[in-house]
């Protein structure tokens, strides 16, 4: 009986192990079944900047270096079209930003100027520029900001934007600037325009 007993048991043991084994496999298939990856590409689309510069003679202005014909503003005191202390020079430029999606910042600047002049003669550097576009404050920069949240159109997009050159009057430079004014030369002032996106 006793051996019978201990048969019956070890059955019964085995038959628990096995029943526990079937149990761990159905649970762990169970869960295998609801554990999925997924992939994705996410897609955005790039906002579009496409600013065209033209000087006032229709030309395009790129990285090739080019003439703006800037129109030096009457004085009495100064023969027509000439520049001296004191006086100012306007010229314009046209910003096409039809199509262009981002508001835009605009900058004029003066570059460094390296005429051929006499020994001991320096060019001013009290040449600033200022720019305004279609009429607005004169500075030093400018943001053109997009029209209700659009893209720039042909019938907004186009804006005239003017350059003044200022030659600032300082007592404490007559000497370089008489000495200038002797050797009369007509000056290439480099100009660097500069648009893009505002932030």
């Amino acid at each position: 009986m006793a051996k019978n007993e201990r048969k019956t048991r070890t059955k019964r043991a085995i038959s628990v192990v096995i029943a526990l084994l079937l149990v761990a496999y159905l649970i762990s298939s169970t869960y295998a079944r609801y554990s999925t990856e997924g992939k994705a590409d996410g897609k955005v689309d790039i906002a579009k900047c496409a600013v065209v510069m033209k000087a006032n003679d229709g030309t395009t202005l790129n990285s090739t270096t080019q003439d703006i014909t800037f129109t030096v503003q009457s004085n009495d005191n100064v023969v027509h079209n000439k520049i001296a202390p004191a006086v100012t020079a306007v010229a314009t430029i046209e910003l096409d930003l039809t199509g262009t999606e981002v508001a835009v910042d605009f900058t004029a600047t003066v570059g460094e100027m390296t005429n051929n002049l006499p020994s001991g003669v320096t060019l001013p550097s009290r040449v600033t520029l200022t720019s305004a576009v279609d009429g607005g404050t004169p500075g030093t920069a400018q943001v053109i900001p997009l029209v209700d949240n659009s893209a720039f159109t042909a019938k907004n997009g186009k804006k005239t934007v003017t350059l003044t050159l200022t030659w600032t009057n300082n007592e404490n430079h007559n000497e370089n600037d008489t000495a200038l004014g002797k050797a009369a030369p007509t000056l290439t002032i480099p100009v660097t325009l500069t648009a893009k996106q505002h932030i």
